[in-house]
């Protein structure tokens, strides 16, 4: 009769509670608006969707044409773009949050600050890109690449091809700072997709 009363009194964070964890191996459950570990869900993007970028990286096709686009704008500018990560089906956003979790000795909440959980992370959408400045390949992957050329030139140009920070310094889903992690949104699909994450910026 009491978990009657309550999930009468308090139906969406019982239904939170009793709900099974949306990631198997992971002691974590959703959020009100649906985040895990500060991550909001992204589905697959179909194969049919996917064109490569670069050697073993692909795009959704609207992504892919916008990057391409803005790499030949970088090059005549003479700032290379180097795509170091692009489309993640969810078997390998799993193996890189959970091996790396272990490796690292780190607990969910800090691998989800710099790694999205399975099923969360938007490079699953075909829409995400981590991209790198080939003349400072040091900077890879690490806040130093806010300092790059090629960081320089993507906060002044990226908005023009669409393109859009995904994490920047302090952002409301509490994830880290990515400088180097992009994400499209040049059309109405992609708008859609990103939404939520929009809707808690302006909250």
């Amino acid at each position: 009769m009491l978990s009657v009363a309550l999930a009468l009194a308090f139906p969406e964070p019982l239904r939170l509670w009793l709900s099974p964890p949306p990631v198997q191996g992971l002691d974590a459950r959703t959020s009100a608006d649906g985040r895990l570990l500060g991550h909001f869900p992204y589905g697959e993007a179909s194969p049919d969707d996917l064109v490569d970028v670069a050697p073993g990286q692909a795009l959704h096709r609207d992504a892919a044409e916008a990057l391409l686009a803005m790499q030949r704008a970088a090059a005549a500018d003479g700032v290379e773009l180097v795509v170091l990560s692009a489309f993640r089906p969810a078997e390998l956003q799993e193996e890189l949050f959970f091996a790396i979790k272990s490796e690292r000795n780190q607990s969910a909440l800090e691998r989800a600050q710099v790694s999205a959980p399975p099923g969360f992370s938007e490079h699953s959408t075909g829409y995400a890109v981590d991209l790198g400045d080939a003349y400072a390949p040091q900077s890879q992957l690490s806040v130093n690449f806010e300092g790059t050329q090629a960081f320089a030139w993507l906060q002044a140009n990226a908005a023009r091809y669409h393109f859009t920070l995904s994490f920047p310094p302090g952002n409301a889903q509490g994830v880290s700072y990515e400088p180097w992690h992009w994400r499209f949104e040049g059309t109405a699909a992609a708008l859609q997709l990103f939404e939520p994450a929009h809707r808690l910026t302006r909250s």
